[in-house]
């Protein structure tokens, strides 16, 4: 029988759309989805939205599509949880569940939001999964290997009065780590999540923390400020209403001795924080 292997992949970090590259041998298995996330604000009418799954593949791919209620467990790894009266996934109807996109085009999948009770105020989530199918097993292919991906899209619906309430205890660099560290505490009613950019400089060339962040978000790695030696976003992992995390941002230093300086340029529910650290190498 042809051996099946599943990689689950649940975005819930990003708020970036996912951009693909067509390559002339994409691997098997190979779908994407767009947009990664909703935050979106439900109350007593529907809320309607649109998700595109693309196949990459140069043969169809069908997609079965299931929504689950949520949280995220000890090891901040998703937990599924049962429905209830105020989850969100018992309010969601979404057409197509089923389908198969032919090689290199994709399909629409729309979804409403229909709350069956009066939403209570804060977060309600849920979980969008696009699950690839196995093809049909054919007696020839008993040595075959096929990778199936699981991708989930997370919802996150709001509902008034919205409280946001996060606090950043500490931020910090781990040079054993090569991380930086965000301490978030949540007390709010809806998730928060730090969201911004690093970027690492030589120190005799740093311009300074506002120069920094403007710099680093503006300019083309091929047209890059003198002094730049790499940028990137940081660890945009939620932190659900009522929960601490520690947030790690891995960072690649420079191997060369020398000194340079870590910029942070950030915010967290409409709170800017800006850091830098020293480190010598």
């Amino acid at each position: 029988m042809k051996k099946l292997y599943t990689i689950v992949l649940v975005i819930l970090v990003q708020i970036l759309y996912v951009q693909f590259a067509f390559a002339d041998e994409p691997p098997p298995g190979q779908i994407g989805v767009a947009p990664s996330m909703f935050e979106l604000t439900i109350g007593d009418k529907p809320v309607n939205e649109s998700v595109r799954i693309f196949n990459l593949k140069k043969t169809p791919t069908t997609v079965k599509v299931e929504v689950y209620n949520w949280t995220l467990d000890e090891k901040e790894e998703v937990k599924l949880l049962p429905p209830d009266k105020q989850s969100l996934d018992r309010w969601i109807l979404i057409n197509p569940l089923s389908f198969t996109v032919e090689p290199g085009k994709s399909q629409v999948v729309r979804f409403s939001i229909r709350p069956t009770v009066k939403p209570e105020p804060g977060e309600h989530r849920a979980m969008i999964y696009f699950i690839e199918q196995p093809s049909a097993v054919k007696a020839d292919s008993a040595k075959a290997l096929e990778i199936l991906f699981k991708l989930g899209v997370g919802v996150y619906g709001q509902t008034d009065p919205v409280k946001r309430s996060g606090t950043l205890n500490q931020f910090s660099f781990d040079k054993a780590s090569s991380s930086l560290v965000a301490d978030i505490t949540n007390s709010g009613n809806v998730h928060t999540r730090l969201k911004g950019n690093y970027s690492i400089w030589k120190k005799d060339a740093f311009p300074g923390i506002g120069a920094a962040g403007k710099l680093s978000e503006q300019q083309k790695p091929e047209n890059s400020p003198k002094g730049l030696l790499v940028s990137g976003q940081i660890n945009q992992s939620p932190v659900l209403p009522a929960t601490h995390r520690i947030i790690r941002t891995q960072l690649l230093l420079p191997k060369a001795p020398g000194s340079y300086i870590i910029a942070v340029n950030a915010e967290m529910d409409g709170k800017a924080v800006e850091k830098t650290f020293a480190v010598t190498q």
